[in-house]
């Protein structure tokens, strides 16, 4: 290959490998996009390019400022600032943790300097001892509620579930429930994943969530995936306590691991994301 031709080669390499990068840039900055789903009330939904790993964030403008419930990784607080922008020129003044896990607390760090950030001491607490960035500076340890602008906002804890440290905000006026990870599914699938190592349980989530229930709600916004219903999150717990029956059987019966797990996939479509917490799961309920 002559010398010419060389360059010629490395220079069209170049002008491809600039031009993917500035693909890949725009695929990732691209807005975030939100649902308006009541008078002021919204949500910002998954990720831009269609993931579910990444989760929702509830936005309530009241007024006198906006509060959001969780605020996903780190590296997403520009664009979740971004996309709250485009629904109103309020500033930020609280941030709700549903839980401890870096996708939904993520931003806290970024936030604390001029928002107020509030968990359920379960939730601060494992993310001191994970040494997790910007825990929140208040916490409960049963209910909180909230008042800005008139609109009233009620934050409580119903019991153990995904974690032990979950809790359902709840936004009386608009009959809507954020639950974070209480409630989280892919395409349609819904299966309860447990911390384990920071106090989740399958035994006592059908509880949790009948303490939900109970609330007056007809929308309910989940940690990942769609807006569902009252109707929606009841199927939810019916599933949970279906799972709970039947690995308690399987269990009683000494099934390994193995067979559990083909029961789930075959019965309940466990993806291998829901199969992580299987271990603690048949721990849990040998005991």
């Amino acid at each position: 290959m002559n010398k010419a031709l060389l360059i010629r080669c490395a220079a069209g390499l170049l002008a491809f490998l600039g031009a993917w990068v500035a693909y890949t840039q725009t695929e990732s900055q691209a807005p975030l996009s939100f649902q308006r789903l009541k008078d002021d009330l919204y949500v910002i939904e998954g990720t831009s390019n269609g993931a579910n790993d990444v989760g929702n964030v509830t936005v309530y403008v009241t007024g006198e400022g906006v509060i959001l419930v969780d605020d996903r990784f780190e590296q997403d607080y520009a664009d979740v600032v971004a996309a709250v922008k485009k629904i109103t020129a309020e500033p930020i003044r609280y941030v709700i943790n549903t839980h401890h896990h870096g996708d939904h607390t993520g931003s806290n760090a970024h936030f604390l300097p001029t928002v107020e950030i509030i968990a359920h001491a379960n939730a601060r607490k494992h993310m001191i001892e994970g040494k997790m960035a910007g825990p929140p500076r208040v916490v409960f340890t049963t209910e909180s509620d909230m008042f800005l602008g008139g609109k009233e906002v009620r934050v409580i804890y119903n019991g153990r579930g995904h974690t032990d440290g979950d809790v359902a905000v709840y936004f009386p006026a608009a009959r809507t429930v954020a639950l974070g990870d209480l409630l989280a599914g892919t395409r349609g699938v819904t299966n309860p994943v447990m911390d384990y190592a920071n106090g989740g349980s399958i035994r006592e989530w059908p509880a949790t969530l009948d303490g939900v229930l109970k609330l007056d709600i007809e929308t309910v916004i989940p940690g990942h995936g769609a807006v569902t219903t009252k109707d929606g999150l009841m199927a939810h717990r019916n599933k949970v306590a279906a799972i709970l029956t039947r690995v308690s059987g399987l269990v009683r019966e000494n099934q390994s691991k193995d067979e559990i797990g083909k029961v789930l996939v075959a019965e309940f479509d466990y993806k291998p994301i829901n199969l992580r917490s299987l271990d603690g799961m048949i721990a849990e309920l040998k005991n």
